[in-house]
């Protein structure tokens, strides 16, 4: 009896159904996440449940004629403009046969256009949709502003699952900015009293040092030090317009923006001073996260994109 059950599961081994094998899927990654105009970009293509693709077919939607074929799954693209624009397709062939991806690639220049905040909400704001691709151990972020609020209102806020307030500027009164790193703030004086107009402002952090540099309409401030050693995580909500009490939102009308916003950038490492001074002109001289040029965004309730 003993033998013929050997029998029974040595033949269940040979013939019964085997494990499900992984469905082989590929997908297209853009490095970065939001490219900008005349900086390089890199177009990968990721195959999963295949351990060897042999083979990488780029071709563009509309063109005849293939634009790289051969063991690369990356794409490079040295300075990205309006004519790289469109579906772009990647054909990767292995021992599994053959599997294709698609990424339509875009351009939402926003150049001399403003996100317009009309009132004082809880509900209202703009959505960043690119987020940094690994944690953060340096950062800049620059934006311009123009209001008459004289109470705090929150211009740029970055939540993460463990600090709703990980990255946040915020103009805390007239003549005062905070930026929050880890939950933690640093303050800097700029000039009251000064005849009304758009501001721009910068701030930078570094995680080795603790070091936060801030310009205002280009010029540097002294620099101070928060959260030495800190790592800021990458899976982030980013909002303009409104700071987050809760990962998941949570704004307070008390803290909303009411006014115009304008060229967002956010960069994974620290600028000069002529390199804030290229970025408050639209001019970056170092490729952001994402940034004016092509800001991918959504607008959550009344806000308006303006000329």
């Amino acid at each position: 009896m003993g033998k013929l059950w050997l029998w029974l599961i040595a033949l269940m081994g040979l013939f019964g159904p085997s494990a499900p094998q992984e469905k082989v899927t590929a997908r297209i990654q853009a490095h970065p996440p939001a490219p900008t105009k005349y900086h390089q970009l890199m177009l990968s293509c990721e195959v999963s449940g295949d351990p060897s693709p042999q083979q990488f077919l780029w071709e563009k939607q509309g063109s005849k004629v293939p634009l790289q074929k051969g063991p690369d799954n990356i794409l490079l693209i040295p300075s990205f403009n309006k004519t790289h624009c469109g579906t772009y397709i990647c054909t990767a062939t292995g021992s599994k046969g053959s599997v294709v991806a698609t990424y339509d690639l875009w351009i939402n220049d926003l150049f001399n256009k403003v996100f317009v905040f009309p009132q004082e909400t809880n509900d209202s704001y703009v959505l960043v949709k690119a987020t940094p691709e690994q944690p953060l151990q340096n950062f800049t972020v620059c934006l311009r502003s123009y209001t008459d609020l004289t109470r705090p209102y929150s211009l740029f806020s970055y939540a993460t699952k463990a600090q709703d307030n990980d990255i946040v500027l915020i103009k805390f009164r007239p003549e005062e900015y905070r930026l929050y790193v880890g939950g933690k703030f640093v303050s800097f004086r700029v000039p009251k009293g000064a005849p009304m107009g758009s501001e721009h402002a910068c701030a930078s952090w570094e995680s080795t040092t603790g070091i936060v540099g801030f310009w205002f309409n280009g010029k540097p401030w002294p620099r101070k030090g928060v959260q030495k050693g800190y790592t800021v995580s990458h899976e982030a909500v980013i909002v303009l317009g409104q700071e987050h009490d809760s990962y998941e939102g949570g704004f307070d009308i008390r803290q909303s923006f009411v006014g115009e916003i304008s060229d967002v950038y956010m960069w994974d490492l620290g600028l000069s001073t002529r390199e804030v001074i290229s970025a408050m002109y639209n001019s970056p001289v170092e490729a952001p996260i994402f940034g004016w040029r092509n800001l991918p965004y959504k607008i959550e309730g009344e806000v308006y994109l303006k000329p």
